[in-house]
């Protein structure tokens, strides 16, 4: 498990990669696209990392159902 310095190292460092990444990119007559939703979502797992490790922890709740009919 890393430490959360660790992780906001890997954040800051993603999120200097993804600042600098281009998405369209044209060379003569031909134009290649990328699609940047796999940096954005590591970003964003990330982000949760760095939350849950900060000490926000989310509340688990339990629901119990009793019913007198077959479900």
């Amino acid at each position: 498990m890393a430490t959360l310095s660790e992780l906001q190292i890997r954040r800051d460092k993603l999120l200097e990669r993804l600042e600098s990444l281009q998405t369209r990119v044209s060379h003569g007559d031909k134009t290649v696209q990328y699609d940047l939703s796999q940096a954005r979502e590591a970003l964003d797992l990330l982000d949760r990392e760095i939350a849950r490790n900060g000490g926000s922890r989310r509340v688990a709740r339990h629901l119990r159902v009793r019913s007198n009919k077959d479900l």
